[in-house]
């Protein structure tokens, strides 16, 4: 019996734990008979639809109707499926280049969790989604050689079997966040958040924000008229504080979230400065985009159509160049209208990757260009606690907008040198052309109802950012102990150019409650303070981790990371320089983990957060500049079944110098300044999974009380503008086959609950809470006209509530949360 491998995410495995047997049987789709496998899965159930991809050569030869024993292995070291091969008769042959079968494994097992056999790839439109692996153990190996027969095989070569996890589940088993490696659910030092590729495919969110509806301890903060991420984790965050990622590298102010090449999103909580720089106390959150298929070529198409008018249109084509490249490319055009009374939302977007493999190396380079013009939409306007008008017409003009094109290239190479030692080369680079158009409020009369507006304009702006990292990752057993290190050095460079700032006069004559449009109009002249930002920052660091496992039940984990920065600062016509300084410091980190029982485990750990305030066009510092720190203390809980994973965690954390909005100057400059301190303290609360076999669940909760804690007189004690104290989510959905066709179906939905927010730095009003229910349901057609046919149709804020999702510290500027909309979407896969 010659020997063969199993290769499975990069991750091999040649000897199988001890067995749990499950009998299984299945078909090779369109070709021919039963095949029959016994299956053992040690330690917990995954929750998988899984296609097993068998090498031609194998199949072509006849070889396999011999009894073989094979490894099907996990994303995680130490889980193997053991399967033994007993028939496979009357396989498709070709002589010279072999036809690959596909299997598809059985549903309903219950031994083994995995997903119904008729599951459809989770996102409509898309083949079976390959997840980019930054932190793989190893690559894939080459497949055997092709023969024309059997006699003329090496009965020794190892033959390869590939195996595609497709977990159409919301719980992950593992992340990448906090160990640069994947590390399991129940042994990560610090709490974390995976939105899975399920999550993204049945709820369809179409910006960062939405990610707030489904972890705990998520608020969304100044978004800039709905132009740009700002999430505020665990009490903190900003439009620019750097926390949002893509592939590992740093994004610039904006959107950064692109539903077409997302595969999942990662979130790691508390301060990450540890591996990610400079960073906020509360989080950093890392897109993590589709990879190249290595095994066949497919791909798919499709249209969404929106309630409000227009839509989108999409492409996704992937598959091997070669034995050693494969090939991604996406596309999107939309052009849709805003879900206020006007304004429109267009992109183009354009997304080549390439992937190559050869024995220990692997490489792979991306890049995205995005040419986008959004609505810029400064929402509403407060007196006292209530808003001077509703949601339906806009307070600003047709012409208001952000537009530019964006640029982002990202690269990686990775050296397995032994089984246990590798390195990882990585990098890439952003660049962001930016331009906008404001209809900005500058005062409010509440006696006759006018208000005034006045013309600014961000006439062009560079933003870009650069990093390099040189990583090594290794697994060692030291005296009876296993070891995980991760250690590498970084250098980033952080980039904002802006040229001119326009400004008209101020202009009256505008009634919010019977609005006549076009008495503004977008010319004005330069403001020479506002104008010429220049803001550089280079930062240089080294860092190691330890993950210690003391024992099978105790994970003990420590790592510094040393910080230099230099930032150079000024804006003015003529140019001001106002900072021009480097600053060091090093950030500790201490964890510890116990795992009593296979489903149970318990944590705590202390880390620390350093880095520069940035500030952004348009903006005025009060008083001197300071970088910022953090600290926090955390101790949790966790539980995973297989099935179903739930944590829970306590964490305190406090801020020193932190960046505050303080109103506006009579420019309409926002006035931002740097509070003593600031503390939050706060419990989390997640649970997300099956429920059985046809239910599904993601329930989030958070109580986070955050505190400016040392500052002036009238701010001290205050709560932080935009954090509510009390947050939560719950969704369901069922999912199941219908009898029709085998079609697959899904469908679900929920509630999100957010408490009352501070809109400003002393408290002067608050924004209520408000509740949004969503809901979506979808269906999978396999064999409609020889092709898989997807249908969805999703909805949001179904009761069309108004609310104010982003209050921004000014009784101006505050924007409103997105009506009801229904958006229906088709797409084939071939």
């Amino acid at each position: 019996m010659s020997a063969l491998e199993v290769v499975a995410s990069g991750v091999e495995c040649r000897t199988a734990l001890k067995p749990c047997p499950a009998k299984m049987t299945s078909r090779l789709p369109g070709k021919g008979k039963n095949l029959s496998v016994s299956v053992a899965l040690p330690i917990r159930k995954e929750v998988v639809t899984a296609w097993l991809i068998f090498g031609g050569d194998m199949l072509a030869a006849g070889r396999a109707s011999a009894p073989h024993n094979i490894l099907l292995v996990s994303k995680r070291n130490d889980l193997c499926l053991e399967a033994r091969m007993t028939t496979i008769r009357n396989i498709a042959r070709k002589a010279g280049r072999s036809a690959h079968g596909s299997l598809l494994l059985a549903s309903g097992i219950a031994a083994l969790g995995l997903g119904s056999a008729h599951a459809a790839p989770a996102t409509p439109g898309s083949p079976p989604p390959v997840t980019r692996q930054p932190h793989a153990s190893a690559p894939p190996r080459k497949p055997s050689q092709k023969i024309k027969g059997a006699e003329k095989h090496d009965m020794h070569a190892p033959e390869v079997l590939y195996v595609v996890g497709e977990r159409n589940s919301y719980a992950a088993p593992d992340s990448g966040m906090g160990d640069k490696r994947p590390t399991a659910f129940l042994q990560q030092t610090q709490t974390t958040h995976v939105i899975t590729h399920q999550t993204l495919a049945d709820f369809d969110p179409q910006t960062m924000e939405d990610m707030a509806k489904y972890v705990p301890g998520v608020a969304i903060g100044n978004d800039f008229g709905g132009t740009q991420d700002a999430l505020i984790k665990r009490g903190f965050g900003a439009n620019d504080d750097g926390s949002i990622l893509r592939d590992g590298i740093r994004m610039p102010i904006g959107r950064n979230y692109q539903g077409a090449t997302a595969e999942r999103v990662e979130i790691l909580k508390g301060p990450a400065s540890l591996f990610y720089g400079m960073q906020e106390p509360g989080g950093v959150i890392n897109v993590i985009t589709k990879a190249p298929n290595h095994r066949r070529w497919d791909g798919g198409f499709g249209t969404q159509w929106s309630s409000l008018g227009g839509g989108n249109g999409h492409f996704d084509v992937s598959g091997p160049a070669s034995r050693d490249i494969a090939f991604r490319l996406i596309g999107e055009f939309r052009n849709e209208n805003y879900w206020r009374n006007f304004g429109a939302n267009r992109q183009t977007l354009v997304a080549p990757t390439l992937d190559w493999k050869h024995g220990r190396w692997d490489a792979s380079i991306s890049y995205e260009f995005a040419k986008y013009d959004n609505t810029l939409d400064r929402g509403a306007i407060f007196v006292g606690n209530n808003p001077i008008s509703g949601p339906q017409k806009r307070l600003d003009e047709s012409w208001t907008a952000s537009f530019g094109d964006r640029h982002l290239l990202a690269s990686q190479i990775n050296f397995r040198m032994t089984p246990h030692d590798r390195f990882r080369l990585s990098g890439g680079y952003n660049h962001d052309d930016y331009h906008d158009r404001q209809a900005d409020p500058s005062s409010y009369d509440p006696v006759t109802g006018i208000l005034t507006r006045r013309y600014r304009s961000n006439g062009g702006t560079i933003r870009a950012n650069g990093n390099i990292a040189l990583d090594y990752i290794a697994t060692h057993d030291l005296w009876g102990m296993r070891h995980e290190i991760t250690a590498g050095v970084d250098y980033e460079n952080r980039r904002q150019d802006q040229g001119l700032f326009y400004q008209s006069s101020n202009v009256g004559g505008f009634l919010p409650s019977d609005p006549v449009y076009g008495l503004l109009q977008p010319v004005g002249k330069v403001n020479a303070a506002s104008s010429n930002l220049q803001q550089n920052i280079d930062s240089v660091s080294g860092y190691v981790k330890d993950n210690i496992h003391l024992t099978r039940q105790v994970t003990l984990s420590g790592g510094v990371r040393y910080q230099w920065f230099h930032i150079r600062y000024g804006s003015g016509i003529p140019f001001d320089l106002t900072t021009n300084a480097g600053y060091t410091k090093p950030l500790p980190f201490a964890a510890i983990v116990w795992q009593p029982l296979k489903t149970v485990s318990f944590y705590g750990d202390y880390s620390q957060s350093f880095g520069a305030n940035l500030l952004s066009a348009g903006t005025v510092l009060q008083g001197g500049y300071k970088p910022t720190t953090g600290r926090e203390f955390e101790v949790g809980a966790r539980y995973d079944n297989g099935w179903l994973t739930g944590d829970l965690a306590l964490y305190n954390i406090h801020k020193k110098n932190v960046l505050q909005s303080a109103g506006l100057d009579e420019n309409g400059n926002n006035i931002q300044r740097l509070t003593g301190l600031a503390g939050s303290k706060g419990l989390e609360f997640s649970l997300t999974g099956n429920l059985s076999r046809h239910w599904s669940t993601i329930v989030a909760y958070a109580w986070t009380d955050a505190r400016t804690l040392r500052d002036t007189p009238e701010d001290q004690g205050k709560q932080l503008i935009g954090v509510p104290k009390n947050s939560g989510s719950i969704y369901v959905t069922w999912h199941g086959t219908l009898p029709w066709k085998d079609t697959g179906m899904r469908a679900g939905g929920g509630v999100h609950l957010v408490g009352t927010r501070s809109a400003t730095l002393t408290n002067s009003f608050q924004v209520p809470g408000y509740g949004t229910l969503d809901a979506f349901a979808s269906w999978s057609f396999p064999h409609l006209l020889g092709r898989r046919v997807n249908l969805q149709v999703n909805a949001v804020n179904l009761l069309n509530q108004g609310y104010i999702v982003a209050p921004t510290g000014s009784a101006y500027r505050n924007s409103w949360g997105q009506g009801r909309t229904i958006n229906v979407a088709t797409s084939v896969v071939f």
